[in-house]
């Protein structure tokens, strides 16, 4: 460039690169692609990014933590730099790292029996050592959760999130690309509310149809005939229906005024078995909009391929 040697000492002409890409841009074939331009308003573009991401200040910034887990023996990951994106320019990290829980090397598949018998004592030890002591001494004030595991360890885990802290859940979306970022290119999600008509028994079926919708017999199935069946159903249900954080917000206090209701008509001392088909992010949040000192015992079904829906945990007050 005819500027470069008369500014190569300035520090406000700096770029650093890394090897590969310093390689690209003074290659002698790819050279003339760059011009001072295009180099400036790249480097612009930087400048605004680091800019308006350090701007906020220390009370923006946010605990990254990472919950996965295997998957019908398919491992699971979270790209740390994915999250990173995703809380960007509202918030910046809280450190390099993050928070991660990340059950690895499990020689059975989420269909068996002993999955459940270790994988929730593993999430729950593995929290309470990496992240509920952080919670309590204040050294957390903010946290954006990134999870993908089997839904009824979403919804445990939500669980052990305090309902009252300022936390934030995120939803890994499949289109146009796989992201973490919030999408917000799709017209808001709304929520239908169906009740039975009379009150059956003291057996009580909740079921989520969000991804899918589920048939009144496959729950019938699962646990017998004598139930009243309550359902939450998103407007389309299909998969990846919760595109926005307002999507979520919304189920969210739907959620909420459900359990509530079914409480105040139910009471406490009922059998409550719950039927989720719903994307990662809802089950964290119906496990935190659950309250033990206020809600019946949760019975956590999940479908299994060619089988229907099993029990697999029993979350308590």
């Amino acid at each position: 460039l005819a500027m470069s040697p008369r500014l190569s000492n300035d520090v406000t002409n700096l770029m650093l690169m890394c090897d590969r890409h310093h390689r690209v841009i003074d290659g002698p074939e790819t050279k003339s692609q760059f011009t001072v331009e295009r180099l400036k308003a790249m480097k612009k573009a930087h400048e605004d990014w680091v800019r308006m991401a350090l701007s906020s200040g220390p009370d923006r910034s946010s605990h990254i933590l990472r919950f996965s887990a295997s998957i019908d023996q398919n491992e699971t990951s979270i790209p740390f730099d994915q999250c990173v994106e995703a809380i960007l320019p509202v918030r910046y990290p809280a450190n390099r790292e993050g928070i991660e829980i990340k059950i690895r090397g499990m020689r059975f598949k989420d269909s068996d029996p002993d999955y459940w018998t270790v994988q929730p004592r593993m999430l729950r030890e593995d929290f309470a050592r990496r992240v509920q002591g952080a919670f309590e001494t204040g050294q957390i004030r903010h946290i954006s959760v990134f999870a993908l595991a089997p839904i009824p360890l979403l919804i445990d885990l939500g669980r052990m999130l305090p309902d009252h802290l300022d936390i934030e859940i995120f939803q890994a979306h499949r289109e146009p690309v796989q992201q973490w970022k919030w999408a917000n290119d799709s017209n808001d999600v709304s929520f239908e509310v169906l009740r039975p008509d009379i009150k059956i028994s003291n057996k009580v079926a909740l079921k989520f149809s969000i991804s899918a919708v589920i048939d009144d017999s496959r729950i019938t199935e699962a646990i017998g005939e004598n139930v009243s069946i309550w359902e939450i159903r998103s407007s389309d249900p299909r998969l990846d229906r919760i595109r926005s954080k307002a999507d979520l917000s919304r189920f969210r206090s739907t959620a909420r005024d459900v359990f509530n209701e079914i409480r105040e008509r139910h009471g406490r001392s009922i059998d409550l078995s719950v039927f989720p088909a719903i994307p990662v992010s809802c089950a964290v949040e119906i496990g935190r909009v659950w309250q033990p000192k206020a809600h019946p015992d949760l019975r956590v079904f999940d479908e299994i391929k060619n089988v229907g829906f099993v029990e697999r945990l029993v979350i308590r007050g």
